[in-house]
């Protein structure tokens, strides 16, 4: 299964983003600051677990709200290249979850029906 990640572009000072990114990611000031300065990946996810995807949504969006751009990458699906990444649309992130959330209410149907047998 691939990885998605986000790639920040501030809009104005830093600082305004900082405490939500220490929040999210567990990383140090510095750290952050020199992750947005030199372009790097913030809170890499597994595109399989749910909770993780909405938890980077969340994120996304606040920092939207915040007047930062965000970039949104998801790696190779096919396991070729698992650490190159391609930059996709918000929307794209956003059918990405909830095509998730389709398969995990399916496979819940399914398991129940099974242990109705």
């Amino acid at each position: 299964m691939g990885k998605k990640a986000i790639k920040i572009n501030p809009k104005g000072p830093i600082n305004k983003y900082v405490l939500l990114l220490r929040k999210y990611t567990g990383l140090g000031i510095t750290d952050i600051k020199n992750a947005i300065e030199n372009k790097g990946f913030f809170a890499e996810t597994d595109e399989s677990d749910i909770d993780s995807m909405e938890d980077l949504k969340e994120l996304a969006d606040s920092l939207l709200n915040l007047g930062a751009g965000v970039k949104i990458y998801d790696s190779d699906d096919f396991g070729e290249g698992i650490f190159d990444y391609r930059e996709i649309s918000y929307e794209e992130f956003i059918n990405n979850i909830n095509r998730l959330k389709e398969i995990i209410e399916e496979l819940q149907d399914y398991d129940d029906a099974i242990s109705d047998e």
